[in-house]
């Protein structure tokens, strides 16, 4: 571009793709790396929305033992009994105060319902109650078992407060791992 003096200058206006002084064209590294960031966002944030499309008893056996193990650790935190109460419908979070129990309702303790098809073992109690001491230790070790059709999952309640899932995610519900 000449300019009113009869001068050669360049064209420093945006989006101008012609080479600048050294011949340069592109983007530069700070551009790249924030398309980088923005691409990676997006990715994770699809991987995290769209549902696996898998079992729903895994994913149910799955997120209530993450959900019993955090509260044991709120137990510890806060220096204050906490229980899960199982039902056959699904399971609720309880808090210890003033001597009695109350429901919790603050995420991630929301009170949840099971996916349907999926049924806990309860045997004749209708209920059950796995509490945790301000300690972390359980007041009871034990086991619960969710079922869907043929399926099963078991989480283990172990003596030392570790919460795990056991055995294989689809493994037949009468005990025999064939």
């Amino acid at each position: 571009m000449i300019s009113v003096s009869g001068q050669h200058v360049e064209n420093d206006r945006p989006g101008n793709n012609r080479p600048g002084k050294n011949g340069e064209t592109g983007f530069t590294l700070v551009e790249l790396m924030i398309v980088l960031f923005i691409i990676g966002l997006t990715a994770s944030l699809v991987v995290l929305t769209v549902s696996s499309g898998g079992n729903a008893l895994e994913e149910d056996a799955q997120r209530f033992a993450a959900r019993t193990a955090a509260l044991r650790d709120n137990a510890i935190l806060q220096s204050r009994p906490m229980a899960v109460q199982v039902t056959s419908s699904g399971y609720s979070f309880l808090e210890r105060r003033k001597g009695s129990w109350s429901v919790l309702e603050d995420k991630p303790f929301v009170s949840t319902n099971w996916a349907s098809g999926i049924t806990p073992a309860l045997g004749d109690r209708g209920s059950l109650l796995i509490s945790f001491e301000s300690t972390g230790l359980p007041g009871d070790p034990g086991e619960i078992i969710l079922t869907r059709e043929d399926q099963e999952r078991r989480i283990i309640i172990a003596p030392m407060g570790d919460v795990r899932l056991d055995g294989r995610p689809d493994g037949p519900a009468d005990g025999n791992d064939q």
